[in-house]
């Protein structure tokens, strides 16, 4: 079978050198830390498998949610609080780590030019990998911190105090040739172990170019990428995202876990997805406002669309809708469902519904404790919903060893088709690029996919980014997303949302009283009252709810105009006067 991606659990010793969990020291032992040190093809190899540590590789993703994707009940990201400032431990943390792996980078392909003893195929793929770290490592801190302290060879630590930032445009175009170096030298794919491949230079490259508006160079990249006919899309959506699907099609570059090497996903990252009926927290949930984002089945947004229904807000949408939150209710036109009824999740019935205090449990055929609705559980999911993609079964055991997509081919046909679009090069390959992402995930669902007609730059700007916004969330994504679209501080501005209070009773017989009951269930407006509006950007209104007393404010979000770069962290300009500062902070 072919495959494309990273993979090095095979070997114990390199998993070791990835994924453990000691200190990041820029002098260690084990990878590149002097001329002499270099004495063997394994010498190198081990020093250039560093590229691959998870620590160098940091996702937009936090444990409160860092845009509106998902939220931890009424808690806030700093980002989400607007409260980041020079003193943040995330912004300082990844730009050491960042740091780091640029100075062994830099170390390795230092010693790859004066060594005699590799043959001219291992150099080149050794070469290959650096230059694609060194692109990769320098992106995320031109995107997240703008101009920032750069340099090509390496420094002393008395130089580290001196420099000063370089222009990012100036640093964008040395990611760009070492991309471009990365992609000459790497093979399309390998038997055996695995490493990044030309595909993963290319596809990073369009990222890059496409998060700093550089959409000539976006849509070539993501074109080269789609031309190696290395990649597709795997056939099921639903699938490709379980801890049990390592070996996908469309896999261009991730980080790899494996129970077997204790590589996993444990503790709170894994309780506060799974629903309390099943032992975890259902702490982080999906927002309303992805919850609304998703199309309906004739590709209408919901305010728009005569198929939807605001009191069974499942039934009728794109397929991905279902696959990425629980559903529940009706989910489609027959199936004798209310909106208080639940779906099989997880071997339980899951509903919010706070008059389905007992659900079903399918693994027995009893009713049990419905401890997933707030009417029993005061800390159940503070807006009835939670995460389903890439969760299944084997996550109740509190540990999971999924790999960590960091790029797969649906980005790539949707930045091809971004790009085109903003270059207003429109033609049939952008519209068959979001169509074939379309097409799978209606897949085996019996409804036709809904086709894109239009030619319009306005109208596929907005398809596109919605587009986006199903096929991608809880990837760590959208936060990106909503920055080099301006839309940060519009969408990260306002309310967080739940659902109305109800009183707390595990007690069965005793009927659940409060708002939530007086203004929703007993009215018969459960589960969405109203519909809520979808704005010229793509993004659901939900102040109508709060000014009728649908819904209620969990928490203030705010988003100021600073944070669209973060900080240069006060750690680093302590010790380097050179060093100056986003505007704001």
């Amino acid at each position: 079978m072919r495959v494309y991606y990273i993979k090095y659990i095979l070997s114990l010793f390199v998993v070791t050198i990835l994924f453990s969990c000691n200190d990041l020291d820029l002098e260690q032992q084990d990878a590149a830390s002097s001329a002499t040190w270099y004495q063997t093809k394994d010498q190198f190899r081990e020093s250039v498998s560093e590229g691959y540590r998870r620590e160098f590789w940091p996702i937009d993703k936090s444990g409160n949610g860092m845009s509106d994707d998902w939220m931890r009940r009424d808690a806030l990201d700093a980002i989400k609080a607007g409260t980041i400032d020079s003193e943040d431990g995330r912004s300082l943390t990844r730009w050491s780590n960042l740091y780091k792996g640029i100075t062994r980078m830099l170390v390795v392909k230092n010693q790859l030019e004066s060594q005699t003893f590799l043959t001219m195929p291992d150099y080149e793929q050794f070469s290959g990998e650096v230059d694609f770290f060194l692109a990769s490592y320098w992106s995320y801190l031109i995107s997240h911190y703008g101009d920032v302290p750069f340099y090509e060879e390496e420094v002393s630590i008395e130089e580290s105090y001196l420099i000063s930032r370089t222009e990012k445009e100036e640093i964008l175009q040395k990611i760009y040739i070492y991309y471009d170096n990365a992609f000459n030298k790497l093979q399309p794919s390998y038997n055996g172990l695995k490493y990044v491949t030309k595909g993963a230079a290319a596809a990073f490259k369009a990222r890059i170019a496409l998060y700093m508006g550089d959409f000539e160079t976006a849509a070539t990249a993501a074109k080269n990428c789609i031309d190696l006919n290395e990649y597709e899309l795997y056939p099921n959506y639903d699938q490709l995202f379980l801890p049990s699907t390592k070996n996908s099609v469309e896999t261009i570059f991730h980080l790899p876990r494996s129970a077997d090497y204790n590589i996993v996903y444990s503790g709170l990252d894994v309780q506060d997805f799974l629903p309390r009926n099943r032992g975890g927290y259902g702490a982080r949930n999906p927002t309303w406002e992805l919850l609304a984002s998703y199309l309906c089945t004739d590709g209408l947004p919901i305010d728009e669309s005569p198929l939807f229904d605001s009191r069974n807000p499942f039934k009728n949408r794109d397929p991905r809708c279902a696959m990425t939150i629980v559903p529940f209710g009706s989910l489609e036109d027959g199936d004798g469902l209310l909106p208080s009824d639940g779906s099989l999740w997880l071997e339980r019935e899951y509903t919010p519904h706070p008059e389905k205090k007992q659900i079903l449990n399918f693994a027995n055929n009893t009713q049990v404790r419905n401890n997933d609705t707030r009417s029993v559980a005061q800390f159940a999911s503070f807006n009835g919903l939670i995460w389903k993609k890439g969760i299944d079964e084997s996550w109740v055991d509190l540990e999971t060893d999924q790999d960590e997509i960091i790029m797969r081919y649906a980005d790539v046909l949707l930045m091809y088709a971004e790009a085109k679009i903003e270059l207003n090069q429109i033609d049939a390959s952008v519209i068959d690029a979001i169509h074939q992402v379309r097409a799978r995930a209606y897949a085996n669902s019996g409804t036709p996919y809904p086709q894109v007609t239009t030619t319009d730059q306005e109208e596929l700007r907005l398809i596109v980014r919605t587009e986006r916004r199903m096929e991608l969330a809880f990837e760590g994504l959208r936060y990106m997303d909503l920055i080099r679209w301006k839309l940060a501080d519009k969408v990260l501005t306002g309310n967080l949302i739940g659902m109305l209070n109800v009183s707390t009773n595990a007690n069965a017989d005793v009927q659940p009283t409060g708002p939530l009951m007086d203004v929703i269930v007993n009215p018969d407006l459960y589960f969405w009252p109203i519909v809520p509006e979808i704005d010229e950007d793509g993004l659901p209104d939900f102040s109508e709810f709060l000014e009728l007393g649908y819904a209620r404010s969990l928490n203030q979000i705010s988003f100021p105009g600073r944070q669209y770069l973060w900080p240069i962290p006060a750690a680093e300009r302590r010790i380097n006067e050179n060093l100056t500062q986003n505007e704001g902070y």
